[in-house]
């Protein structure tokens, strides 16, 4: 289980939340990361930094014409080990619509917040998550901290590594999956990962972005 201070609405959490009783197995038998995972992220934002900030202007200046301001959205999530940290992304919805959870409502959604969603671009801030170090380009996705709080003693492995902005889950069906079936998927990768393997998660996700494939989410499955 977590130590305490995580709350159910995401909002408030303790400064150093850790993963603690029957959680301290999983760490104990998982890599927190293969040898060059930090520099393969470096290479990746070297490459991308010109193409997202031009990108990511572009998305700025269309939030700001369709709903106004803000453009990013902050939102507190789980990071390695469950230590919180703030997650960045271009803000989809109304600022009356934002919800805590996972999946929100189809009708809080902006109209460029559909195109930015269906396009993957919102999660384009996120390179700062990874600049900053909280995050890695794969792993498993940043989970909310009412859902860490449903983990089993086993499904607290996925915290053993760093969150990422596409893993496999995300390649493997992403939101069409249920959670219990998404973090089969993240600890298959803990265990697993490999420098082979995040080149062939990060070739997968720019197939799944350019289909849209596995968007959709059910809120009824979270």
């Amino acid at each position: 289980m977590l130590t305490r201070g995580w709350s159910s609405d995401g909002h408030r959490m303790a400064p150093h939340a850790r993963i603690s009783g029957s959680g301290r197995a999983a760490r104990g038998t998982q890599r927190a990361h293969y040898p060059g995972k930090r520099l393969l992220d470096l290479v990746i934002l070297s490459l991308a930094a010109g193409p997202a900030l031009a990108l990511g202007m572009i998305s700025a200046l269309a939030i700001l014409l369709d709903d106004g301001p803000p453009v990013l959205f902050r939102q507190l999530r789980a990071g390695r080990d469950g230590r919180p940290f703030v997650l960045l992304k271009l803000r989809t919805m109304t600022n009356a619509g934002e919800r805590s959870d996972a999946f929100p409502e189809p009708a809080g959604i902006t109209r460029t917040g559909r195109f930015l969603r269906r396009t993957s671009i919102d999660e384009l801030p996120q390179l700062i998550n990874v600049l900053r170090g909280e995050m890695s380009m794969v792993g498993p996705r940043p989970t909310l901290p009412y859902q860490v709080q449903r983990y089993t003693a086993r499904q607290l492995g996925r915290l053993r590594v760093p969150p990422g902005l596409t893993g496999l889950a995300q390649v493997n069906g992403r939101n069409r999956m249920s959670w219990p079936e998404r973090i089969e998927w993240d600890l298959r990768y803990v265990e697993d990962q490999s420098l082979r393997l995040d080149l062939g998660v990060l070739a997968r996700t720019v197939w799944a972005i350019a289909t849209g494939d596995g968007v959709a989410g059910d809120l009824r499955r979270d």
